[in-house]
């Protein structure tokens, strides 16, 4: 089923519309322009009769019949008459006249005469008080035809003007009526495209659109708080899963990542490293004589050494490094991308030297620092993440065997198992 647009439907009304308005009108015009003319034909004709009355009474009184019927000739001609006659009083026939005329408008005005204005107007021929007899005539029409075609004619010509107005008249009314509705129907087509809720209609000429563009802009409103409320609840949830994602990855202590973290993060680096060929390096940090601190000034005085001892682990590195705790006292740094060992040894003894500054506690109490690293880096002393952060530990372990407060790189003579 095919569908008309609403500027189609709208002019298509408005013809309808209009084309009845301007046939009722003319209907009526012309009733009643014909009603005024038949109305003065009439008078017209029986102010002759009483002319031809009042001509033809001396006549009528004396018999003289040839002047009554040459009176009766000049008046119907001179006045359009179709025929015209004198009866007396018993009903006979004294004068009569009769106008032939051939032409199409004085046949046209007979016709019409005879069917629409009369059937025949009487006026009696009085002499003092006595009635002679009466005038018969019948007009020709032809004044009838000509003014109500001129009249017809006027009142066409108003028609067809009127029409013209209308139709202008009726394209300005549409033409706001289409702006105003294409404001609306585009702002919703843009709404749908770009959902930028914060545009409003403009105010609108006609009321009913004004309300109705009120409404859908109170709508808007509406819906861009709802939408600001949903983002900055989307916000909201972001942050707090940012957080708990950052509190699952970190340790709550010091802030550094946690163990989990650094596992996921070194098997990513191995990879990566296999398939471009660097190196990575990890470093295994514990802390030397952190027990008996934390045994002899309290658990906040472990705690305070545990932060200390991160955050100048974390400034001794680069950017890129990460810096976790594994739990303890046990710290791990990942270095990648790395060149060789000897940057590992570089970086390890960075942070030997950022460790021989001692902590002054809340309680003015100094303690010393110091942590022994171990060295491990991928490929050179381990194929997998597992076996290096073993690697790492090991050589840890053989730090603090060698005298605590220095580093030491793996060595591949110890042999060990994944």
């Amino acid at each position: 089923m095919a569908r008309s647009t609403l500027f189609a439907a709208l002019r298509q009304t408005y013809f309808r519309s209009t084309l009845f308005a301007i046939v009722l009108g003319g209907v009526a015009l012309a009733a009643v322009a014909f009603l005024a003319l038949r109305a003065q034909v009439e008078d017209n004709l029986d102010r002759i009769a009483r002319t031809v009355a009042y001509s033809v009474e001396a006549a009528v009184l004396f018999g003289d019949k040839q002047t009554a019927d040459e009176i009766l000739s000049q008046i119907a001609v001179r006045e359009g008459l179709v025929e015209v006659a004198v009866r007396r009083v018993d009903g006979e026939t004294f004068a009569y006249a009769r106008n032939a005329s051939g032409e199409p408008l004085h046949r046209l005005g007979t016709q019409m005469d005879g069917a629409f204005v009369s059937h025949g107007v009487r006026a009696e021929v009085v002499s003092g008080q006595q009635v002679l007899g009466r005038v018969e005539l019948r007009g020709d029409g032809k004044v009838f035809v000509v003014l109500f075609f001129r009249v017809l004619g006027v009142l066409l010509l108003s028609l067809g003007l009127a029409a013209l107005v209308a139709k202008v008249l009726a394209r300005r009314t549409e033409g706001r009526i289409l702006a105003e509705l294409d404001a609306l129907a585009g702002m919703a087509h843009t709404l749908r495209l770009d959902g930028q809720f914060e545009r409003r209609l403009p105010t609108f000429e006609i009321e009913e659109f004004d309300a109705l563009g009120q409404d859908f802009n109170a709508l808007l409103a509406e819906i861009q708080l709802r939408n600001a409320e949903l983002v900055d609840r989307q916000l909201r949830l972001e942050r707090a899963n940012q957080s708990l994602q950052h509190l699952a990855d970190h340790d709550s202590l010091t802030g550094m990542a946690n163990r989990a973290r650094f596992a996921t993060l070194l098997k990513q680096a191995l990879t990566e490293a296999a398939a471009s060929g660097s190196h990575v390096g990890v470093l295994y940090l514990d802390n030397d004589r952190f027990k008996s601190i934390n045994d002899r000034f309290g658990h906040a005085a472990g705690d305070a050494l545990l932060i200390d001892v991160a955050r100048r682990i974390r400034g001794a590195v680069r950017e890129s490094d990460l810096v976790a705790r594994l739990g303890g006292d046990e710290f791990a740094v990942l270095l990648a991308p790395l060149r060789d060992v000897g940057d590992a040894q570089r970086v390890a003894d960075k942070i030997l030297m950022a460790m021989t500054r001692g902590l002054r506690l809340a309680d003015g109490v100094d303690i010393e620092l110091g942590v022994s690293i171990g060295i491990a880096v991928y490929p050179d002393h381990a194929s997998s993440d597992e076996l290096l952060l073993q690697a790492a530990d090991h050589a840890m372990y053989e730090a603090k065997r060698l005298g605590r407060g220095r580093a030491c790189t793996y060595s591949p003579d110890v042999r060990m198992e994944p």
